[in-house]
C-alpha cells in the first residue's frame, strides 16, 4: 500500500519529477474516482468520503513537507496535481478538513488536562461563560 513516505518517482503536470502514488498512472477507474467532487456531506457515503480523504491529505500533506510550505494555496495543489488536462475537484474539501483537523488539535492542546479545566472547557462550549473556578482562600468564597 502506497504511503506519503513510501512515494513512486512519476512525472506530474505540476512538478517535473512529482513522487505521487503508483495508481496516478496505472488505475483510471480509481484515478476519475479520486478526481470527482466529494459529496456534499460525510454522512452520505462515509465509504467513498473516506477512500478520498485518505488519498488527498496525505498527499497534500507530503508535498508541503516537500517544499517546506506553510500556507497552502488550492490553486497550487489544482496545478500540481492535474492528470490528463483535469485537476481534483476535491482539494478544497481536503483543505477545509486538514483545516478543521488542524484547529480541534490546537484545541485540545490548549486545554490542560485537569478535571477543572476540562470542566470549565466543557461549560464554555456549552454555552455558560462564567469563566474559570476561582479557589476558595482561607477567608471564604473568592478571596485570592
Amino acid at each position: 500500500m502506497w504511503s506519503p513516505g513510501r512515494e513512486a518517482e512519476v512525472p506530474a503536470a505540476g512538478e517535473p519529477a512529482g513522487l505521487l502514488p503508483p495508481e496516478w498512472e496505472e488505475d483510471e477507474e480509481r484515478m476519475s474516482f479520486l478526481f470527482s467532487a466529494f459529496k456534499r456531506s460525510r454522512e452520505v457515503n462515509s465509504t467513498d468520503w473516506d477512500s478520498k480523504m485518505g488519498f488527498w491529505a496525505p498527499l497534500v500533506l507530503s508535498r508541503s513537507r516537500r517544499q517546506g510550505a506553510v500556507r497552502l494555496r488550492l490553486r497550487d495543489l489544482q496545478e500540481a496535481f492535474q492528470r490528463k488536462g483535469s485537476v481534483p475537484l476535491g482539494l478544497a474539501t481536503v483543505l477545509q478538513d486538514l483545516l478543521r483537523v488542524q484547529r480541534e488539535s490546537d484545541f485540545m492542546a490548549s486545554v490542560d488536562s485537569s478535571w477543572i479545566s476540562w470542566g470549565w472547557t466543557l461549560s464554555m462550549i456549552l454555552g455558560d461563560n462564567k469563566g474559570p473556578p476561582q479557589e476558595e482562600g482561607p477567608g471564604g468564597r473568592g478571596a485570592a
